[in-house]
């Protein structure tokens, strides 16, 4: 082995060691990373509309981040508010929440006792069993909540500098990722078949990402007209909560409008139940579903429904919340492979077809 293959062999381990140790000491910034890469790329087309307008990169960015935050600020106003709300009233009134649960007991066992013969004899030890279920586990829930606290109060130093990190990585993401990237491409090999695969990949987190995010936002803010509209308490709360849930694959906005309609119907609002639940159907599920998002998804790449399914859904139970960021970027990334190959492939067959069909002498 001449000396400049041992070279090369000992350079190659040397960046190996150092890369591996660089992850290991930047794994706790790992997942902010993640959702840094993915916030930079939702934001981008924000950034390249203030761009045009303002002309200067800087500004653009803080811009974007600017108006990011005030959302952000606004929304969280809002959920602290609805909070704050509920917890003075629920202090005012000591038994309010037992005298809640008694009468909806209290009126179960009317709505029982007229289909079910006897059931009268049951509805104490129902109310006891239940009474101590009460008892057992709300101790359980606020020593739950008291660790929480604890946990979060003790990771305080770090989740803020997390912050920190992602908002600056967002910053420059904005402003010098698409010259890394080209970069990048310029110094690759193969770097045209490197283009065409990234001519693929665009679409297809378009579809995956933006698509996405942009329904389930759509999704919130119908909700919060519509539930104002309906006169339901602390709309904007609940279109908020509605837009997070709708991000859940098979879950979606079902979860919240359904037990909202029951709760309306179990206190005999009726008109307010029923016009809950044909609002969410129409307006929270159909409509998103089969209007908004294929008139959205129609700038970017056909992607079944199940691969849309799989990369949200499957990530999520293995890797927790950052699946939402590494799924899809997986599966489209992956996508994008296979449909580069079968492009490239039909590329040669068409190149190849004119010497196949060359004129006999």
């Amino acid at each position: 082995m001449d000396s400049c293959r041992k070279f090369k062999l000992i350079a190659s381990a040397t960046i190996i060691c150092v890369a591996l140790a660089v992850l290991y000491v930047t794994k706790a910034f790992i997942v902010t990373i993640l959702w840094s890469f993915l916030v930079a790329y939702l934001l981008y087309p924000l950034y390249a509309y203030l761009l045009r307008i303002t002309k200067n990169k800087q500004v653009s960015a803080l811009l974007t981040l600017f108006m990011v935050f005030a959302i952000f600020l606004i929304c969280l106003i809002v959920v602290l508010d609805a909070l704050t709300t509920e917890v003075a009233a629920l202090m005012g009134s000591h038994y309010a929440p037992q005298d809640a649960i008694n009468n909806f007991l209290i009126y179960a066992s009317g709505v029982v006792g007229r289909y079910v013969p006897d059931a009268s004899l049951y509805t104490e030890e129902v109310s006891k069993a239940f009474e101590d279920f009460a008892k057992r586990i709300i101790p359980d829930i606020l020593s739950l909540a008291a660790g929480m606290l604890t946990e979060i109060a003790t990771k305080t130093m770090i989740y803020i500098m997390q912050f920190l990190v992602a908002i600056l990585l967002v910053y420059y993401l904005l402003i010098d990722g698409k010259n890394t990237l080209n970069t990048v491409t310029y110094l690759l090999p193969e770097r045209e078949l490197v283009l065409k695969f990234l001519d693929e990949l665009k679409p297809i987190y378009h579809s995956l990402f933006n698509v996405y995010l942009i329904t389930c936002l759509l999704i919130g803010a119908i909700a919060a007209i519509g539930f104002f509209l309906l006169g339901i308490s602390y709309p904007l709360l609940w279109g908020i909560i509605i837009a997070i849930v709708a991000l859940l694959p098979l879950i979606g906005a079902n979860m919240v409008y359904t037990p909202m309609a029951l709760y309306y119907l179990v206190i005999q609002e009726y008109t307010t139940g029923v016009a809950v639940l044909v609002f969410g159907v129409i307006f929270l599920t159909v409509i998103p579903d089969n209007i908004i998002r294929p008139r959205l998804a129609k700038q970017g790449a056909s992607i079944h429904p199940v691969i849309t399914i799989l990369s949200f859904a499957a990530p999520l139970f293995v890797l927790g919340a950052v699946g939402i960021v590494v799924g899809p970027a997986l599966y489209g990334f992956l996508l994008a492979v296979y449909r580069t190959n079968i492009r490239y492939e039909e590329e040669k067959a068409k190149e190849a077809a004119p010497e196949d069909r060359e004129p006999m002498s």
